[in-house]
């Protein structure tokens, strides 16, 4: 079988037609083809064998689907072994270590009492009785604000950075988009010099005085990292929040569960990341020939794991569809497996839970149609127009 759609048409999630897409092909069966010679694994069992077979299969030939393959494929080239996520092997964990120095417990305390401070100013901001746009007020600068306490961005920057991230990780024109992730590179090459010269205890920090195979980090590496840090650490939070708040008006018997405490937040959390799965689609190249779902994976083939159609497997959840904040287990793949399982899974939580809490004290009024990101790498939205009342 061969999927008959380009997956990689951005224009394609602007609508709700990619869960009934994938939902045709997990009932394939097994690992599908495109027609741009790729392979497509929708079922929650094959992509869990990619995550976990990561001598089998690398990320260094580049993470996700492009419309120019070609131009994807240098960019991957040009940061394999250098930035977190197209890195495999030594390399990866080397600079995983680097990174993940600089969560100290100090930091997680500190992180954990501003964020959900944070998420509840953002909300009592948003809730003037007026109509405001969800993404822009709320869940797209909570991971902005919290990405720059995280990084040591000084306290002049934070506002320029918010504005330039919603750009950057929004649904402008491409040309903004380019624009603005050449402005974040460049802050980041500022941010990890000026660490090198004044460090603290951040994110920045660690990347500037880092080693790698027992040199000093170059400033490239440092720098490529930051920016990898920005992007990771805006998008799970800006789609799984705008999510949660529309949940309020299509799953209400949910919520007021949660306000009851009859479910955990943490609970209510994990089902919101797994029900929106922010990140749609990550990319490996098989290096050795695999066997998966009856389909033989050739080394140097292309495989794209679904984790949106993962996370609705039949076969794993039940209704998978619906969202039930007493789930348990609840095993979804929105942050990966294995050595390349999201390394701010646990600040993506942290931020979910912190706005969770704080929407449970209000209600939700959908006063317009929310706009779908345009995006095969992201499923979330653009704009979410709303009214927030104090309940």
């Amino acid at each position: 079988m061969t999927v008959d759609v380009d997956l990689a048409d951005s224009r394609l999630y602007a609508s709700e037609e990619p869960e009934r897409i994938w939902q045709d092909l997990r009932r394939a069966g097994g690992p599908v083809r495109a027609d741009e010679g790729y392979w497509v694994l929708t079922r929650y069992a094959h992509v869990e064998s990619v995550f976990r077979r990561t001598a089998a299969f690398s990320s260094e030939k580049g993470m996700q689907l492009g419309a120019d393959r070609t131009s994807a494929a240098m960019a991957a080239e040009a940061a394999a072994g250098k930035m977190l996520i197209v890195s495999d092997g030594a390399a990866h964990s080397e600079i995983r270590k680097a990174i993940g120095a600089a969560f100290t417990p100090k930091m997680i305390r500190r992180l954990t009492e501003s964020t959900l401070a944070i998420a509840r100013d953002l909300v009592e901001s948003a809730a003037t009785g007026e109509p405001v746009d969800f993404v822009a007020e709320v869940s797209a600068p909570l991971p902005a604000t919290v990405i720059c306490d995280l990084l040591g961005v000084p306290a002049a920057d934070r506002a320029w950075i918010s504005r330039v991230t919603q750009t950057a990780f929004g649904d402008p024109d491409e040309t903004e988009q380019v624009v603005a992730h050449a402005e974040l590179f460049d802050y980041c090459d500022r941010l990890v010099r000026m660490k090198r010269d004044e460090p603290d205890d951040d994110v920045a920090t660690a990347l500037a005085t880092a080693t790698l195979g027992g040199q000093p980090m170059s400033q490239e590496v440092a720098v490529l990292n930051c920016h990898g840090l920005i992007s990771g650490g805006n998008e799970t939070t800006r789609h799984a929040g705008s999510f949660a708040a529309l949940s309020t008006l299509t799953w209400p018997e949910q919520w007021e569960l949660l306000r009851a405490g009859e479910v955990a937040v943490d609970h209510a959390a994990e089902e919101i990341l797994r029900l929106s799965s922010p990140a749609n689609h990550v990319m490996r190249m098989a290096v050795l020939d695999h066997e998966i779902g009856g389909e033989t994976i050739r080394a140097g083939e292309l495989v794209t794991l679904w984790l949106g159609s993962a996370n609705r497997d039949e076969e794993v959840f039940e209704e998978p569809d619906s969202l039930r904040f007493a789930r348990r287990p609840n095993r979804h793949l929105t942050f990966g497996l294995g050595v390349h399982f999201c390394l701010g899974a646990f600040l993506a939580r942290l931020e979910v839970r912190s706005l969770i809490s704080a929407l449970a004290g209000f209600s939700v009024e959908l006063v317009g149609e929310p706009d779908r990101l345009v995006s095969n790498v992201l499923r979330g939205y653009s704009r979410v127009p709303v009214i927030l009342t104090r309940r």
